[in-house]
């Protein structure tokens, strides 16, 4: 097991905590290697494999061919979205799955109280969009989800928590409701703000690539599922559904 990448300046920092094995009762865990099912790797409209991935860039910087417009883009090196990366408070790495139930039950109770602390610079908050739940089965739609809110993210920042709130809303209530396709997707996104240029990143899925291959790899070597929170370096042994215990352990 090993911990996340360690970039230079603070902000892209876990901390010095160690890494301990625990996993919130959530989604299962990441036992599949991107690229080893259908689900792996990036797909068309036509869910056929694309030999770009609806093109990519070289790990950061402006892509060819609908990728970063007019030096749009984000990190590609580091496998989250940064939210209050000015603060001198606790660093807080959340790993969720678009879908992922026990995910969207975790942002419906503690989503204000996160907000909260973005906003009042009393945290980091480093959100890891994993298409985790596509490996292993025929559906594009965590990483369609990820690469949406990366292109979400690329526009705006602010606009993030809205989107993942929104896209939680519209996630299926059963395994067997239809999941919202790319188009769908595109409008979720645009309800909350999303221009031409993130609504078109995220039809040619820009930033699948971005999520196949950094952040689930990086999430599969901590070897946990989703939901998970990782507060100063340290994975959280903590069980979120008992009252206060979050809030107790970003506050204090």
């Amino acid at each position: 097991m090993s911990a996340l990448p360690t970039p230079s300046r603070r902000s892209l920092l876990l901390g010095g905590g160690a890494v301990l094995a625990f996993t919130l009762a959530a989604c299962g865990g990441s036992a599949d290697e991107p690229g080893e099912s259908d689900g792996g790797t990036a797909t068309g409209d036509d869910g056929a494999s694309t030999g770009d991935g609806g093109s990519g860039s070289d790990g950061g910087g402006a892509s060819d061919g609908g990728g970063a417009a007019a030096g749009r883009d984000i990190d590609r090196s580091v496998p989250y979205l940064e939210l209050a990366g000015a603060s001198s408070g606790k660093m807080v790495d959340l790993l969720l799955d678009f879908r992922c139930p026990p995910c969207r039950g975790f942002m419906e109770t503690f989503r204000t109280l996160l907000r909260d602390l973005v906003e009042s610079e009393e945290l980091v908050l480093r959100i890891h969009p994993r298409p985790m739940l596509d490996l292993g089965r025929d559906s594009t739609y965590s990483q369609d989800t990820a690469g949406a809110a990366a292109a979400v993210y690329a526009q705006d920042p602010a606009l993030l928590l809205d989107f993942e709130e929104a896209m939680y809303a519209a996630q299926p209530e059963s395994p067997d409701e239809p999941e919202a396709d790319i188009e769908e997707i595109a409008r979720i996104a645009q309800g909350v703000g999303g221009d031409e240029t993130c609504l078109q990143q995220i039809r040619d899925r820009v930033y699948v690539p971005w999520t196949l291959e950094v952040v689930e790899p990086a999430a599969q070597e901590l070897e946990v599922g989703t939901p998970t929170l990782i507060i100063d370096g340290e994975i959280w042994e903590g069980d979120w559904t008992q009252p206060g215990a979050v809030e107790n352990v970003l506050r204090s």
